[in-house]
C-alpha cells in the first residue's frame, strides 16, 4: 500500500515528483476500518521502508500491525507530524470518524504554516 503525505499548507511544488514528501515514523495515516459503517481511524506510523512507504502502524497496545491489515478500502490519507501542532496531533492518534471529510478538516485545523 502506498499513500502520499498531505502537506499543510498545500505547496504548489507538490506536483513535482522530486519533492514529494515521504512518511516518517511518528506521522499518521487515516484508513477505513469498517466500510459498512464508513468508519475511519487515525493510526500512528510505526514502520516505513526506504522509500517512505508505510509498512506498519502502532495499535493502542503498542503492537505493530501491517497497514494493509487495518484498511478496508484503497484510500489512505497521510499527515506529517512536522506540519501540525504537536500536542493536538498526538491527541488524534486512534481517533475515529464516520466521514473522511471530518477527519481531513480536523487535521487541517491543527496545521501550522511553514
Amino acid at each position: 500500500m502506498s499513500a502520499d503525505v498531505l502537506p499543510f499548507p498545500v505547496s504548489p511544488r507538490l506536483h513535482d515528483e522530486t519533492v514529494r514528501p515521504r512518511f516518517q515514523v511518528g506521522d499518521m495515516v487515516v484508513t477505513c476500518i469498517n466500510q459498512t459503517l464508513g468508519l475511519w481511524c487515525a493510526w500512528p506510523v510505526a514502520v516505513v521502508d526506504d522509500d517512505g512507504v508505510v509498512l506498519g502502524v502502532f495499535t493502542r497496545a503498542g503492537k505493530v500491525l501491517g497497514v494493509d491489515r487495518v484498511n478496508c478500502v484503497p484510500d489512505v490519507y497521510g499527515f506529517a507530524a512536522k506540519d501540525h501542532q504537536a500536542g493536538a496531533f498526538a491527541s488524534l492518534r486512534w481517533r475515529t470518524w464516520r466521514e473522511i471529510g471530518d477527519a481531513l478538516l480536523e487535521f487541517a485545523g491543527i496545521g501550522v504554516a511553514r
